[in-house]
């Protein structure tokens, strides 16, 4: 038996004198078995990642109350969500029903209509900018108070793009990029814009709620994670709420025309990956070393404003 053993490991590597050839296949065998214990730990992490968004989607709130409907309750705004039920500190959920996330409400049926209307909708914060309402005005219910706090990132920047786009010149590297900057550009260019975000949420007669941007992926996607956070939810559900939008929004329709590097590109634009929100994260940490830094210093919210948002919105 130990004779079969020594062969097996021997192989087509010849022993020597001191052991060298041994050695360096024991370093290469250690090798490989580091990036393949590598490669299926990266696997397990994004398997568990995509099974926490999708069960997002359906969630219990706290209390062991009935199941409810996060997302795709909005036939007119396929990612207009509910951000109630997620687990915050000691033991507390956000409240549902009472802030929502979505995208552009240019597009709302009448029973989308009516639901606002039972949910009891007092507030609307658009983050779009002035060329975009223009084109896709906002249907909401008589009554609903509207709010415009523009996060215009450039319209020219915007048009240049989607030039390059459909030339074929732009591929997925350059459009992660640019979505990566935009997000860095959240943080250092808006402030004005989302500390009035938090201003309008710091009042109780501005529930329940619902702030938007076109796709509500973007712009929205970092009010969310800013608000979250100053709730006491923890990164990783901030981060599966935020990947959430890739189970709501169609994607792009086919389009034969375009290159398949355009579209790569376009499928990059259209969705979100954690590389586009942890591109703000790090800037905040660079900048202000913290969330919490960066919620007090730049947007007013310190532990007070925290405590006040706790007690409209976790249950």
């Amino acid at each position: 038996m130990t004779r079969n053993t020594e062969n097996r490991h021997a192989g087509s590597v010849p022993a020597t004198a001191d052991g060298t050839a041994a050695t360096a296949a024991g370093r290469t065998f250690g090798t490989s078995m580091n990036m393949y214990l590598l490669k299926k730990r990266q696997k397990l992490q994004f398997l568990a990642s995509v099974f926490m968004v999708s069960t997002l989607l359906f969630v219990s709130c706290s209390g062991g109350t009935a199941p409810f409907q996060r997302a795709r309750i909005m036939e007119g705004a396929p990612n207009f969500r509910d951000l109630g039920a997620y687990p915050s500190e000691n033991g507390k959920h956000t409240v549902s029903r009472k802030i929502f996330r979505s995208q552009m409400l240019a597009q709302l049926s009448d029973s989308d209509m009516a639901k606002m209307k039972e949910w009891g909708v007092r507030t609307v914060i658009d983050f779009r900018g002035d060329a975009e309402v223009s084109e896709k005005p906002s249907r909401l219910p008589e009554g609903v108070k509207m709010i415009r706090l523009p996060v215009d990132l450039g319209r020219n920047d915007t048009l240049q793009l989607m030039q390059q786009l459909m030339s074929g010149s732009l591929d997925s590297a350059r459009c992660v990029a640019f979505m990566q900057e935009a997000n860095r550009r959240f943080v250092t260019e808006f402030i004005p814009q989302y500390r009035a975000f938090f201003d309008i949420l710091l009042q109780a007669e501005s529930y329940p709620a619902v702030f938007h941007c076109t796709e509500g992926k973007d712009r929205t996607g970092f009010a969310a994670a800013m608000l979250l956070s100053a709730l006491g939810v923890d990164w990783d559900t901030v981060m599966a709420d935020y990947l959430l939008t890739n189970q709501c929004l169609k994607p792009p329709a086919p389009a034969p025309q375009l290159p398949e590097q355009a579209i790569s590109a376009l499928r990059q634009m259209r969705g979100v990956q954690p590389s586009y929100l942890n591109a703000a994260k790090e800037e905040i940490i660079k900048r202000y070393g913290s969330i919490d830094n960066y919620l007090y210093q730049a947007l007013n919210v310190g532990e007070a404003e925290k405590d006040r948002l706790k007690q409209y919105l976790l249950e």
